[in-house]
């Protein structure tokens, strides 16, 4: 803990009001460490969006008195957007705190997301939008994963200041 330094008139210093406010005024926010947040945070919201979607037809369905015997894929499929989706805002929640699990968490995420990915290119039926819709999901994962093992992002979480905007 960093103890305020006094000046003449015993006014703290604003330098040292709080960890990291030494720091040049103008001090931009990482721009890598942002986008990786604002990747992880997109792609969780969408993931539980779909997760949570899919979950309230099929309960739907159930009620309305109709077989749902042949969704088990699909539910399972829900119920792991929700989990996957949930575990990207987690993880981008902690990479705007600046916090240490926050690469271990984003990491299982892109790790999950591109077992899934290879799972429905497998398993899926080829279609046209199952092809892009996998191709764009791969290119996601490529830049999420280039962007977890940036220096900038180390750097952000090694100094341990939270990212703010402007």
């Amino acid at each position: 803990m960093t103890v305020p330094e006094y000046d003449d008139d015993d006014n703290v210093h604003p330098d040292s009001a709080h960890p990291g406010a030494g720091r040049d005024p103008d001090h931009t926010p990482r721009p890598t460490a942002m986008v990786l947040t604002g990747l992880s945070a997109g792609f969780g919201i969408i993931g539980v969006s779909i997760g949570f979607a899919t979950v309230l037809g099929v309960t739907a369905t159930a009620s309305g008195g109709f077989d749902t015997s042949g969704f088990g894929p699909m539910i399972i499929s829900a119920v792991s957007s929700l989990v996957l989706g949930l575990l990207l805002i987690v993880g981008a929640v902690l990479l705007w705190r600046a916090h240490r699990a926050s690469l271990v968490v984003i990491s299982s995420a892109v790790t999950l997301l591109a077992l899934s990915s290879a799972a429905r290119m497998v398993l899926d039926s080829l279609t046209f939008i199952s092809v892009v819709g996998t191709v764009f999901s791969l290119l996601a994962l490529v830049a999420m994963g280039y962007l977890i093992t940036s220096d900038d992002v180390r750097e952000h979480i090694r100094e341990g200041v939270p990212l703010r905007l402007r």
